[in-house]
């Protein structure tokens, strides 16, 4: 039935197809429930058409057929000759990369710890809100509003029972703070009304089971390439105040913004912040959280301030208030900093606040500012040739991106931190200083020449690897298959050139790695739990 359904597709996109082409690529993927989509049809000779061929259905009907479960992502590569030849790669695991290479995942489950399971709380922080100005706050916040909107027909759902509060708190993975727990013994949310930044406040009973595991529906759909898409997570806020995390069991939500994301009260706090702080977490926030207030006080504080100071705007009988959150780089200077030519020598611009650092054509850099920096996570360095990278062991980086002619990794030899290392180099490298670095869990040597591939068999913490056709196969060869990788890519081959279009028997080359070609890296990788099913046949052409 697979195979119908693929030749129906094929025979579609051959009636549809422009005039005189020879080929056709489809990269199309399904979820299950009738979800489907692609990235638009490719012909060769290049050319127009295909826009109205619609194979939804079909991309569908084969996401049932193959028993993928509901929500998994499967996807299908259809290749369509005009000579009535077709061939199908159709996988649950196997997806294109960012580029025209493949992922394959060994293991879904198995992914990188979060960067803010390795960081420590404050060590002596106090709570910032208190109880009776939080009360005394919602009071004059409701009094303002009315006063702006010329009615007071509004109140609040009353407080729970006691009994019934304390029950409820005691299911919470932590202890509310102390301001929003006096809140909750006034009221009991604001029933709807969207009363904090245009966010419905929680009933208790809502909070405690939006704060269940099981209910954390935002945190349960990172895969390996949401991983790879965004390897660094960090934070919008004060420096190191949230911990650098895509969702916390004690970041308890308390209001959201009915599109999936969340305030939510703050019980473990980054190294710099303090318990009880309130942040913006959820649906949209899986590259880190955002910081709001160092309270539930604060955040009311910031409501009555705006109200007085007539920062709102009444619109079709709703208060729309300005708070003036914070932005992204509202703390301070911007967290990104490009340093080139001549201002590498001194690494212009660096300050203690920079997250992520580019160095690029420098015929001089020198590292020796960064130093101490302690929130860079994330170092890109191309073309500075001989420059010393023996400063970044004393900073944080997780990621390191290195394109140079020659690269000597022995200065980040047993570095603490590095999770991430991507190679471009012509020269043969050593890998060896990376087997004392405890925390390394994915390379990329797709672009860069190794001067003993083996080496990465006595990587253990190894999860994600990447690398050229040619390098899996001297690694197989040499090593045999890396125990421990969860995830592996296959980098796309450099450019080969066309033949003519009108040519017979090689009308085009499709850039390597093609569909086939990385079904037999997948299966070759895999083994017998190799989850590809490659399909080829003939399809009745319409004359």
């Amino acid at each position: 039935m697979i195979d119908d359904v693929l030749r129906a597709m094929a025979e579609k996109i051959s009636a549809g197809a422009p005039s005189g082409w020879r080929r056709a690529e489809l990269r199309g993927f399904a979820t299950g429930r009738g979800g489907s989509g692609h990235r638009g049809l490719a012909f060769e000779p290049e050319g127009t058409g295909g826009d109205d061929i619609d194979v939804h259905p079909e991309l569908a009907a084969l996401h049932d057929l193959a028993g993928a479960p509901s929500g998994r992502l499967l996807t299908v590569e259809l290749v369509v000759e005009a000579r009535g030849r077709y061939e199908a790669v159709i996988s649950e695991s196997l997806e294109r990369d960012d580029g025209d290479g493949f992922l394959y995942v060994l293991d879904p489950n198995s992914l990188p710890a979060e960067p803010g399971t390795f960081q420590q709380g404050p060590a002596n922080a106090a709570p910032a809100g208190d109880p009776r100005e939080a009360v005394a706050l919602l009071g004059a916040y409701l009094r303002e509003r009315d006063r702006i909107l010329g009615r007071d027909t509004y109140a609040p759902p009353p407080a729970l029972h006691g009994a019934r509060r304390a029950r409820l708190e005691t299911r919470l993975p932590g202890p509310l703070p102390d301001d929003l727990r006096a809140l909750y013994s006034h009221v009991d949310g604001d029933g709807g009304e969207g009363l904090l930044d245009r966010h419905p406040w929680f009933g208790l009973e809502l909070l405690e089971n939006q704060s269940r595991r099981e209910n954390r529906w935002w945190s349960a759909g990172r895969t390996w390439r949401d991983h790879l898409e965004r390897p660094i997570i960090t934070s919008a806020g004060p420096p190191l105040a949230v911990r650098r995390m895509s969702d916390h069991p004690r970041w308890i939500p308390f209001a959201t913004s009915t599109g999936g994301d969340f305030l939510a009260v703050d019980l473990a706090p980054g190294p710099g912040g303090r318990p009880g702080q309130v942040i913006r977490m959820g649906l949209h926030h899986d590259g880190g959280p955002g910081y709001v207030a160092d309270s539930v006080t604060g955040l009311l504080r910031r409501h009555v301030d705006a109200l007085r100071a007539g920062a709102y705007e009444v619109e079709r009988g709703g208060l729309w208030i300005n708070l003036g959150e914070p932005g992204w780089d509202a703390y301070g200077e911007s967290r990104s900093l490009t340093a080139s030519g001549a201002g590498a020598a001194s690494m212009r611009g660096m300050h203690h606040g920079i997250e992520r650092l580019s160095v690029v054509n420098a015929p001089w850099a020198d590292f020796g500012p960064v130093r101490g920096a302690p929130a860079l996570w994330e170092v890109r360095v191309e073309n500075c040739p001989g420059a010393d990278l023996a400063p970044l062991q004393d900073t944080p980086v997780e990621l390191l991106d290195l394109a140079m002619d020659t690269i000597d990794l022995a200065p980040l030899a047993g570095h603490a931190t590095l999770r991430m290392l991507a190679l471009s180099t012509a020269r043969p490298v050593d890998l060896a200083p990376l087997l004392s670095c405890p925390r390394l869990y994915g390379l990329d040597l797709s672009r860069a020449a190794v001067r003993d591939i083996g080496v990465l068999a006595d990587l253990k913490g190894l999860l994600y690897l990447r690398l050229r056709r040619g390098q899996w196969e001297e690694l197989w060869k040499r090593a045999g298959h890396p125990a421990g990788l969860a995830a592996a890519g296959l980098a796309a081959e450099p450019r080969r050139e066309k033949a003519w279009w009108w040519s017979v028997d090689r009308a085009y080359h499709a850039r390597e790695p093609s569909p086939r070609t990385a079904a037999g890296w997948a299966i070759a990788l895999a083994g017998e739990s190799a989850d590809v099913l490659v399909r080829t046949g003939r399809y009745a052409r319409r004359r």
